[in-house]
């Protein structure tokens, strides 16, 4: 595994540290957290799968864009943790879609609120919460695949 594959998993690592942290603090502490675990264990397992697969891909054209092309470490890193989690939200959503929101279309007989309610509205709220972290772990993701041999 090349080194912009292991910094991108350490990195997801410390940023879905930084969102237990912060949905503790936001709802509840630690009860909170595992009432929201304990209900959603399918879409937060598949979704921190698709952080990962993403860091696999994103991490390694990361280490690319950053050693051989010489571009912004930094920027790159920003750009590479958020297209991340975008990978690990639309993993995630698409587990409720398929379980829930498919459904939905049957009885309201709107597609597009199936995909607001599944897509939406998770992207909103994670992004809400989640995006000045990204950005301040990503820059630092990009700084260590730059000063990494």
């Amino acid at each position: 595994m090349n080194k912009g594959i292991k910094i991108s998993y350490i990195f997801i690592t410390i940023n879905l540290i930084i969102a237990a942290l912060i949905f503790m603090y936001t709802f509840g502490g630690f009860e909170g957290l595992l009432d929201i675990i304990s209900e959603l264990y399918l879409n937060l397992s598949i979704g921190i799968l698709g952080l990962f697969i993403g860091g696999y891909f994103i991490g390694k054209k990361a280490e690319t864009l950053i050693k051989e092309k010489n571009w912004n470490s930094i920027l790159v890193g920003i750009i590479s943790l958020i297209l991340i989690l975008l990978t690990g939200i639309f993993f995630g959503s698409s587990v409720g879609f398929f379980q829930e929101g498919l459904n939905h279309i049957d009885r309201q007989g709107q597609l597009s609120d199936s995909i607001f309610d599944y897509y939406i509205k998770p992207l909103f709220w994670i992004m809400l919460l989640g995006i000045l972290p990204t950005i301040l772990v990503g820059g630092i993701m990009g700084w260590k695949i730059k000063t990494t041999d």
